[in-house]
């Protein structure tokens, strides 16, 4: 007998498990740069829920994340059925706000089952996500804590039955193309800023570069004309320096160019004679001292205070435009808020990675770069908390990554080129949120595209000949629109508990169309649109009648054996597909599409990289922007504002589309 309760089913027969320490769940909701940045001031009331067809605990960052998964036609379906939820309650933990007004509580709360714990609703208490529901045990701590806010206390199926402006995947998407506007912006501030009268000329009115800098107004321009300096150069006005077929050379020690002052621009030079040191052991011994988190005080000594042909530290508002740099450290290094725009940089690193470094290091500091070439060494762009960031229009080529982010949401990495990438193409780690991944092409790598983080968007991507195409690393997230050609495998499903979306992408002659890692089953389907899988709809069953499962040893491989019909339409075949779905043990480390296309979505980019000509047309990039922005209502997305500051607020749009 089974006995339905509220929204959980439950056996009676069997014990209602206890709940576990927070830290052995399998973590959704908020990014765990979120949970970080909380950790002193402010505390985000979580749930654990146990489903029935999964082995591991789910835990959610936020009521309301948690609520909305049980109404989503998709948890249910991967997971089963959830037995038992328990909220964290903060009866005797002082619960209150900060002065933002953030929900803060001293120490962990108890676990009380979600059915029997009092909420608070509509109080001034907030969550970096928005609205906060704050769970008690006791009906006389709800009511206490909400006549103190403004608030009402309420039981779980008026919590259960509320509308939650939950952060998605699909806000990011409708931030996209205000992001890449956003860039033109910066650029054409950085234009203004660039432009500015000429005071000094190298040559007639100071011997050096480094001297005309020293002498040159705030403001103005210094004309370095044709030839080669062979110098170091330290700018600590903010001034302009023009280059006319000039080069300057270091003396290979040390870097070439240092920025100390704000808003400086660099244009028109050659950069060479760049020192081979990386790593500054003086920096590493006093990011101990300061007692900054281990991983941080290695990337930032090891990355951060290495040679570069231009450094800019402390140096806001630094414009980098038509500049050429040869190097076997960083071309561009950027540390302590150097917030910069690059345009038309080429950096030429070493022939092997192992031997040199990043072509733009970032650290703690945004950059927005377009139309760049960067070629050679370990990393074309290598970013550390640097968000907001956008990298466009750009090609990488032989590095070890082409785009790497580290700590770095609310970023743009759309429309590059990358070819021949020993681990990938673009690869996200740290679990960041907020990153919109559009338009690339990568091609001959390792990977094309691996993202780690939360409500990531990946769509319009062009991934040809590599040994993975993408993985689903991020949670929460959504995957359309990409193409995904004649790769060893397209996709890889990686995350334990799936939460992302993966509908609308086109495999087509993929040694093996998809694999999953151990998990629950992952439904790549949503609504009525699955993907457009080759093979997937051979056979004598009308098209969209048969689900397809690209990890099942029979269709996958319907694109290449012809007999794996017969196989796929034996009785056996179907009793195993029934099982498949039903039985816990048939769901582990699966993927199914139950509606797949029976055309591709993007038949014209197929044609393009499939065709005769494929490699004299070069890279291919879908027209997203033009087809984001034609979105029918029901798929489109509403946001408040397209300024910067919107797209670093996690809470400035709502998606009201089919990936809520």
């Amino acid at each position: 007998m089974v006995v339905t309760a509220g929204a959980f089913v439950a056996d009676p027969a069997k014990s209602v498990p206890d709940p576990v320490a927070y830290d052995d769940t399998t973590e959704l909701g908020l990014s765990s740069e979120t949970d970080e940045l909380m950790a002193e001031n402010a505390t985000l009331p979580r749930t654990q829920v146990f489903y029935s067809q999964l082995q591991y605990v789910v835990g959610y960052n936020g009521i309301g994340s948690f609520v909305t998964s049980l109404s989503d036609g998709r948890t249910e379906r991967q997971f089963g059925y959830p037995l038992v939820a328990y909220v964290e309650t903060f009866d005797h933990q002082n619960p209150d706000t900060t002065s933002d007004g953030l929900f803060t509580a001293t120490g962990a709360g108890g676990w009380t089952p979600a059915e029997e714990a009092h909420y608070v609703v509509d109080s001034d208490a907030r969550t970096p996500a928005g609205e906060a529901v704050i769970p008690f045990r006791s009906r006389e701590a709800a009511e206490s804590f909400a006549a103190d806010h403004d608030g009402s206390a309420v039981g779980w199926e008026s919590v259960r039955n509320r509308s939650f402006d939950v952060d998605s995947a699909a806000t990011v998407r409708s931030l996209a193309p205000d992001r890449w506007q956003a860039a033109d912006d910066r650029i054409a501030r950085a234009e203004r800023t660039a432009d500015r009268p000429v005071s000094v000329v190298v040559g007639e009115d100071a011997p050096t570069i480094d001297a005309a800098v020293e002498v040159a107004p705030s403001n103005t321009t210094v004309v370095v004309p044709e030839g080669v300096y062979r110098e170091t150069v330290t700018v600590n006005e903010s001034v302009t320096i023009a280059g006319d077929g000039a080069r300057i050379t270091g003396d290979g020690n040390g870097s070439v160019v240092t920025v100390r002052a704000a808003d400086v621009a660099i244009r028109g030079l050659r950069i060479d004679g760049v020192g081979n040191r990386t790593r500054d052991p003086e920096a590493a011994r006093a990011s101990r001292d300061e007692e900054i988190e281990p991983w941080d005080a290695n990337i930032q000594s090891g990355y951060g205070h290495g040679d570069a042909g231009i450094r800019a530290i402390a140096a806001p508002g630094l414009v980098v435009d038509d500049v050429v740099i040869e190097t076997n450290a960083s071309g561009l290094l950027l540390r302590e808020g150097s917030h910069a725009v690059v345009r038309d940089l080429r950096v030429d690193g070493s022939e092997t990675w192992r031997n040199g470094f990043m072509g733009i290091t970032g650290m703690e500091s945004r950059v927005t770069v377009t139309d760049s070439r960067f070629e050679g060494g370990r990393d074309g762009i290598y970013l550390h908390r640097a968000d907001g960031s956008i990298i466009r229009n750009s090609t990488f080529t032989d590095n070890r990554y082409g785009v790497h982010l580290m700590y770095t949401g609310d970023a743009l990495v759309a429309d590059n080129t990358a070819r021949n990438e020993l681990f990938a193409g673009i690869t996200v780690m740290t679990r960041p949120s907020g990153n919109a991944i559009v338009g690339n092409d990568v091609r001959n790598s390792s990977a094309g595209i691996q993202s780690s983080g939360t409500r990531t968007y990946i769509a319009y991507n062009t991934l040809v000949d590599n040994e993975l195409g993408f993985s689903t690393s991020a949670r929460r997230s959504l995957y359309e629109r990409n193409v995904v050609v004649d790769n060893e495998f397209g996709a890889r499903a990686t995350t334990v508990v799936p939460s992302s979306r993966v509908v609308a992408n086109d495999f087509v002659g993929n040694d093996d169309h998809a694999a999953a890692g151990a998990g629950a089953l992952r439904v790549w389907a949503d609504g009525d649109r699955g993907n457009y899988w080759e093979g997937a709809n051979v056979g004598p069953r009308p098209s969209g009648e048969r689900a397809y499962r690209p990890t099942s040893p029979v269709d996958a491989a319907l694109h290449r054996e012809a007999s794996a019909v017969t196989v796929r339409e034996s009785p056996a075949a179907a009793l195993l597909d029934q099982l498949r779905g039903t039985v816990p043990g048939a769901r582990s480390g699966s993927i199914i599409d139950p509606i797949p296309a029976s055309e591709p979505y993007d038949p014209e980019r197929i044609d393009a990289v499939t065709g005769s000509d494929a490699e004299r047309e070069g890279p291919i990039h879908a027209d997203w922007r033009a087809e984001l922005g034609s979105l029918t209502d029901e798929q489109d997305t509403t946001h408040e504002n397209t300024t910067d500051q919107s797209m670093t607020n996690r809470n400035s749009a709502r998606a009201v589309g089919d990936y809520r």
